[in-house]
């Protein structure tokens, strides 16, 4: 009865969890966290500088995490506005379902502190839902030779009777030279979540170096996060094949074999 509860809490409290650490983004590569990584057919909510400024893409993300736990549903598209030309949005949702509630089927009528079989009411358990929503609002710019990018994050998350509301920015910075790419990323900055309780907590900010560069056909990537001490290094393969199905002409795709390292 309590293992879902147990796993609530812990994932929320013990853990650095954040709703966006289940962030794909529009299918990044098999790079690794890709700091320095740049890519004109994909926008990557990870590193918001890795972006080009014309992506046009609605996509949609149902899954599970922790052998089936917690559910996740997630769908990314962008926005077209005068004002602000680009503006890539992300809209997640997380929950641990039917956690068993105790609370109330007990009865420790000789208040002796041990739970006896005829003290437990079975009729009066009942489940709750622990459930995150997340929103991610990106915006890519160019500012001279540098790739700049800006994500603001909110997460509203009810766990029983209480609540608790989150915002927090990542920032990331992309410099090229030739086919050597540097990169930055800042997560999770000013980090701060508020309870109903009168409870705070904050999730650790992150800074990322990166470097990614390309030698004919394969391209590789080393990220360091330099508060944390983890290393991810990743590298790809890419080739151009001809494929033709059923009728149609055939068409030229490129197509990527990759492997990731995290320590």
């Amino acid at each position: 009865m309590k293992f879902l509860l147990t796993i609530s809490f812990l994932i929320q409290f013990l853990f650095p969890y954040s709703i966006f650490d289940h962030t794909n983004d529009f299918k990044i590569s098999s790079n690794s966290y890709a700091a320095s990584f740049n890519n004109n057919k994909i926008y990557n909510f990870l590193n918001p500088a890795c972006n080009t400024a014309n992506m046009d893409h609605v996509y949609s993300i149902i899954g599970n995490q922790f052998n089936g736990i917690l559910e996740n549903q997630q769908l990314y598209f962008s926005i077209h506005t005068p004002l602000l030309k680009n503006l890539y949005v992300g809209l997640l949702r997380t929950s641990i379902d039917d956690i068993y509630n105790t609370t109330n089927a007990w009865d420790d009528s000789n208040q002796n502190g041990n739970v006896e079989l005829n003290e437990i009411n079975y009729n009066m358990i009942g489940t709750f839902s622990h459930t995150n929503i997340g929103l991610i609002l990106s915006k890519a710019f160019n500012f001279r030779n540098l790739k700049l990018g800006l994500n603001t994050k909110f997460d509203i998350l009810s766990l029983f009777n209480e609540k608790s509301f989150s915002h927090s920015f990542d920032f990331g910075i992309i410099q090229e030279f030739k086919k050597i790419k540097f990169g930055f990323v800042f997560k999770d900055l000013i980090n701060q979540t508020y309870w109903t309780t009168g409870y705070k907590n904050n999730i650790d900010s992150k800074f990322i170096f990166g470097t990614n560069f390309d030698y004919k056909k394969l391209n590789t990537s080393l990220d360091i996060d330099i508060i944390n001490g983890d290393y991810m290094f990743g590298s790809s393969y890419y080739y151009y094949e001809s494929i033709s199905f059923l009728l149609s002409k055939s068409s030229t795709e490129k197509i990527n074999i990759g492997f990731i390292i995290n320590y």
